[in-house]
């Protein structure tokens, strides 16, 4: 009787970490919507990705002094925090410049190309097995992938390439994330995350910074909580799932991208988007039902 606990326990914290990823992964277009507002309002990319990762270190430092003390501001693996800062600013800033130039379900599809690179080269990178099912799950998605981005068409605009871009950070996110799992409790890798986004961002933002209105700090104020409990959420299901079983969570921000789009912005994907998506993200939920079996 006493194996039952043990057999179980696992179970649960696949479970745990699969509904905390789903959670985070769903509530990033909310700041994406705040974003692309603030575009069209005329605030520079660039100065609200600052801003972003102000508005975290703010949220971030009070509380993970609270709870780690001095501990907080002397990480593990400082270069792997740095590393960890620079790819999700970089993917953050990158989804901003694309909003501009296309629909939150497009961006946000785009970026679906992330899970499948992480899938593929888990194995490579993080030494994780990746065998003949989830290959042909990354090729059903890859193929889906196509159809979303269209290379080659006309309807590949400088916002894909944006998209591609960021998702291209992403994936440098999602394994440093893994690599990094354990060595740092969430609250103070969410912490340096904000501190690296914040200072790298400054000299970038600098060049084309405006004066923020109480409305768009209040914008900002939003947009930081949002991203800081997201990717929170994230960096926490980390720890507790390999990296191919994490890669088919960003799927669920197209439910919130969607319905924010079409809602806010009068914005609905093509036939082709939702095809593409239709391929993606089944690839991607069976690489999930695997891990469960394994």
């Amino acid at each position: 009787m006493a194996a039952g606990p043990d057999i179980a326990a696992p179970s649960a914290r696949v479970t745990l970490g699969f509904l905390a990823a789903g959670l985070g992964f769903l509530l990033l277009p909310v700041s994406d919507a705040i974003a692309k507002a603030m575009g069209i309002g005329g605030v520079h990319p660039l100065q609200i990705g600052w801003g972003r990762w102000l508005a975290q270190v703010v949220y971030m430092l009070p509380l993970a002094l609270c709870f780690y003390g001095r501990k907080a501001l002397f990480p593990k693996a400082p270069l792997t925090q740095i590393g960890l800062g620079l790819s999700v600013a970089g993917a953050t800033v990158l989804v901003f410049f694309g909003l501009r130039e296309l629909p939150m379900p497009t961006v946000t599809a785009t970026l679906f190309v992330a899970p499948l690179i992480v899938t593929a080269v888990s194995g490579l990178v993080l030494g994780e097995r990746v065998g003949p099912w989830r290959w042909g799950a990354v090729a059903v998605g890859f193929v889906g992938m196509l159809l979303i981005v269209k290379p080659g068409t006309a309807r590949f605009e400088i916002g894909s390439l944006y998209a591609v871009g960021a998702a291209i950070c992403l994936v440098l996110y999602l394994l440093i994330a893994r690599k990094n799992a354990g060595r740092n409790p969430p609250m103070v890798t969410m912490l340096w995350m904000g501190i690296v986004g914040a200072i790298g961002m400054t000299p970038l933002a600098l060049p084309v910074f405006q004066a923020f209105t109480a409305e768009q700090w209040l914008h900002i104020a939003i947009m930081g909580a949002v991203l800081t409990l997201g990717h929170g959420l994230i960096v926490w299901a980390a720890d507790r799932l390999e990296a191919s079983a994490m890669a088919p969570m960003p799927y669920f921000e197209m439910v919130t991208a969607t319905v924010l789009g079409y809602v806010v912005f009068n914005e609905f994907p093509a036939l082709s988007v939702w095809l593409g998506c239709g391929l993606v993200i089944g690839g991607g939920l069976f690489v999930a039902w695997r891990e469960t079996r394994r």
